[in-house]
């Protein structure tokens, strides 16, 4: 008898349910990033729009994190319990960082980023991550920009 070849494959634990929560990421990333390809959005693009377009475009980047962070939650949750570890710790991590700055603060913050030229081509997104790491102090934050800049000449 022949076996069913349209079987799901069952990896164990985690790495399942990682690998549908990489492929949601994914497919999100994708779909955003065809949107911004119309427009570029680094500190060169920051620096030329208006205030209320700034802030536009941080709740923009706050939604789509909890889209995300909840996609994942579901995935992981519905599917393996033992990963919530995972998504408990990456909303640990984002309101450490994020809880404390208001939007506008942000907005401020990014503006003193992107008068530096080596970082402006650094995606708005990533920008976020560094200014908000920076209002916490944290000492690994240079390394971080040292990276992006090198990603993203």
């Amino acid at each position: 008898m022949p076996q069913n070849v349209f079987r799901k494959p069952r990896w164990p634990g985690c790495m399942a349910s990682m690998r549908r929560a990489f492929f949601l990421v994914l497919v999100l990333t994708l779909l955003s990033s065809q949107a911004m390809a119309q427009e570029k959005r680094d500190g060169n693009y920051w620096r030329t729009i208006g205030e209320t377009e700034k802030l536009d475009i941080l709740l923009g980047i706050f939604d789509g994190m909890s889209l995300t962070e909840n996609i994942i939650s579901i995935v992981l949750k519905q599917e393996y319990t033992i990963c919530t570890d995972v998504i408990e710790s990456i909303m640990r991590q984002t309101s450490h960082f994020l809880d404390d700055l208001t939007t506008a603060q942000i907005a401020a913050r990014l503006d003193a980023f992107y008068e530096d030229p080596q970082n402006r081509p650094i995606p708005i997104y990533w920008s976020v991550w560094v200014v908000a790491r920076e209002s916490k102090g944290d000492k690994n934050v240079g390394k971080f920009v040292k990276e992006l800049r090198r990603s993203y000449k």
